[in-house]
């Protein structure tokens, strides 16, 4: 890490928004928003919708890191549409400072510190607070580009040898 960099809050770079399930006669096949619950709805990159919901309390935009906060703490997917999000889930979206890419990155870097946060006796969750206070290195838009750039390319090799 440079010098010039600065460390941050996630909650001083990033909005978050903590999902918050709608009533349960809100859910069905194609009506409304898509909404995603959890962990289980996560693809690769990307969630998969299976359920719908016409009456959304919590909504993530396009392109937000969805971050699952319980059972299990810390898999991420990338919001691909406006959607619906559910209380195992919250939304982060980068305000001027960040690049959304290199967010995603910094969270999958910061999974295992969040996780050990984690608290409950059934299922570990972790708060908006345990987002917020999460410190990441924040260097100037041109360094998280290369970051992001040389990280993409590295999970394509990944990808390859897999």
């Amino acid at each position: 890490m440079k010098k010039e960099w600065k460390i941050k809050r996630l909650g001083e770079v990033c909005s978050i928004t903590m999902g918050q399930s709608p009533s349960s006669d809100t859910y069905n096949d194609s009506d409304g928003l898509p909404f995603f619950q959890g962990n289980a709805d996560f693809g690769k990159i990307h969630p998969k919708v299976r359920v719908f919901c016409n009456a959304p309390i919590r909504i993530a935009e396009e392109n937000d890191i969805l971050i699952s906060v319980r059972a299990p703490i810390g898999a991420i997917n990338i919001a691909d549409c406006r959607c619906c999000i559910g209380r195992g889930l919250a939304a982060i979206r980068n305000l001027d400072t960040t690049i959304g890419a290199y967010i995603y990155h910094a969270l999958i870097a910061n999974k295992e510190k969040l996780i050990a946060q984690g608290t409950g006796s059934t299922f570990k969750s972790i708060g908006r607070e345990a987002l917020k206070e999460l410190y990441i290195p924040v260097p100037p838009l041109s360094e998280q580009e290369k970051i992001v750039a040389e990280l993409d390319c590295l999970s394509g090799v990944i990808e390859k040898k897999k």
